[in-house]
């Protein structure tokens, strides 16, 4: 495929990196678009000062074959102006909104230029009092998140940009972020005319910690600890992409056991963050004997990732070449006990949920989201498959080793309700047991070998300047982790130059902005907790 403009053409993470000229960047991406690179998964932006530029990077998959192409960019530090992708791809526009919060890129064309005349912040607060208003943290010279205003908060008081861009014929509700209804702190303005929701804006940032520009301050190791921060249901999750890229940047294989080992625990990572999905969607529509009993047979997969990892929720466990710890000898035994008594539960849960009314009510034929809009959107995991849409990176795009010799299927959705992304998770858990099975079968004839051949020989960084894209189909959606090394730098020899995470909760949530209008207020509710939101990572 040709390129307007075309300046570069590489390699890196399964992906056809492409640089071109500023003035192609939109003419370019509509090219990725005719030639049926339809899923936009990822757009972020790299510093780099020496250059007087930033970069700026938009990731598209191509369904039909797995390919993947990263656009890129660089534009005048001093003029930091490109145009919208959300004519061409709907999905990117919070991508955009964080870029332009983070870098200062303006994005001429963006939606928001509508209605409110200006690209609005989602992660950081538009008040100056609290946050500088030209200060724009991951540029390399901005100061970051250090010496902010000090607030008085006895004195801090709304601000009138609360009320701006509303609509005077419908009525304002506002859900969250102490609502019951909403998982975490997120918050919810609903524009009602009566019960149906006609104007949506959601509201995040209320646990942004700038996690990315404090792991520009880290040894690339250090941050392995605390991606489990970021998600702390499916703590495995971060760390899986985050090494997968490290690694590439390091060029260190992996061996077929610590290969195995990373399945065993991203596979009983899912089942519990699955379970607890089960759960909270059934409390959140009433059915409060399914959650207790979710939470009950959630407790023994945490007790195993225990047993492996040696934590219960934030885990430390891969490295750059393996993991931290080998296969416990008991691990086997234990883990036939356990899941002969989950099946019975299991089987249990299957049947009080999907024969309960009140889930048939507020599930079946609810919030139906087609495999057109959840691409659109960039939908990933569970949610994009309860659609209809078979992209399971773990089958379409593997990677860790999901391709050698262990056989599963996807569990596909057909409807795109909100019954739908449960069933989806429900026959999720059951794959995720038969992989179990193959890899401790596997675990169980490789024996005593030794574990971590190449963990002794795994540098602590890169040695070269380079960059990565890791991903993993986690519980929540594609999980994925860029990393830029640029060990010429003196101060980013030992740390990572740039580090974005591309969270799916992120992209859902956005998406309620359209997917959600039209929808019953009490819908609405229920639609959302479908979704599976870890509000962590989406503030990041």
């Amino acid at each position: 495929m040709k390129f307007v403009g075309e300046l570069e053409r590489k390699e890196w993470s399964g992906v056809t990196y492409v640089e071109v000229e500023p003035q192609y960047w939109y003419e370019n991406a509509a090219r990725l678009k005719d030639q049926g690179y339809l899923f936009p998964t990822m757009l972020t932006a790299v510093d780099w000062p020496a250059e007087k530029k930033v970069q700026v990077l938009f990731l598209a998959y191509r369904l039909r074959d797995a390919q993947a192409v990263a656009l890129g960019t660089k534009v005048d530090r001093d003029k930091r102006e490109l145009p919208s992708l959300t004519p061409l791809y709907p999905g990117v526009e919070w991508h955009e909104n964080e870029t332009y919060e983070m870098f200062g890129i303006n994005f001429a064309g963006h939606p928001d230029y509508d209605r409110w005349g200006r690209i609005r912040k989602v992660l950081l607060s538009e008040d100056p009092r609290l946050f500088p208003k030209d200060r724009y943290p991951l540029l390399k010279d901005s100061g970051g998140y250090k010496n902010l205003p000090k607030v008085d908060w006895a004195n801090v008081e709304a601000t009138d940009q609360e009320k701006e861009g509303l609509y005077e014929d419908l009525t304002y509700v506002y859900v969250g972020p102490q609502h019951p209804a909403t998982h975490g702190p997120v918050g919810f303005l609903l524009g009602l005319r009566g019960e149906v929701i006609e104007d949506l804006i959601p509201r995040l940032g209320y646990v942004h910690r700038g996690v990315e520009w404090i792991f520009e301050q880290k040894d690339y190791t250090k941050v392995i600890p605390l991606l489990d921060r970021q998600c702390y249901v499916d703590a495995i999750g971060w760390e899986i992409p985050y090494v997968l890229a490290l690694e590439e940047l390091m060029d260190v294989k992996v061996d077929r056991k610590g290969q195995l080992l990373r399945i065993l625990s991203a596979e009983l990572s899912r089942i519990q963050s699955h379970l607890l999905y089960i759960g909270s969607f059934a409390e959140n529509v009433n059915h409060l004997t399914a959650f207790a009993w979710t939470v009950r047979d959630r407790e023994v997969f945490i007790n195993l990732l225990e047993m492996l990892t040696g934590q219960r929720m934030t885990f430390n466990y891969l490295r750059p070449g393996g993991v931290a710890r080998d296969f416990p000898k008991n691990f086997v035994d234990v883990y036939e006990k356990v899941v002969a008594r989950f099946k019975k539960h299991f089987e249990r849960l299957i049947e009080t949920t999907l024969d309960n009314p009140t889930i048939a009510m507020r599930a079946e034929g609810v919030a139906k989201v087609s495999a057109d809009e959840a691409i659109k959107y960039g939908w990933s995991g569970p949610n994009l498959r309860a659609s209809g849409v078979a992209w399971d990176m773990r089958l379409n795009k593997p990677y860790m080793g999901y391709d050698d010799g262990i056989e599963f299927e996807g569990a596909i959705g057909s409807v795109g309700d909100n019954l739908d992304r449960m069933l989806v998770r429900f026959e999720e858990i059951k794959q995720s047991l038969k992989i179990i099975r193959q890899v401790l079968r596997e675990l169980t004839e490789r024996g005593e070998q030794e574990l971590g051949q190449h963990l002794r020989r795994a540098p602590p960084f890169p040695r070269k300047p380079g960059v990565a894209y890791g991903y993993h189909d986690s519980a929540r959606g594609e999980n994925g982790v860029l990393v830029v090394a640029n060990p010429s730098d003196p101060k980013a020899r030992t740390r990572p130059w740039r580090v974005h995470l591309r969270s799916p909760v992120f992209v859902h949530t956005m998406s309620l902005k359209y997917l959600g209008r039209g929808q019953l207020l009490q819908d609405f509710l229920a639609f959302y907790i479908s979704l599976d939101t870890c509000v962590a990572e989406m503030d990041r």
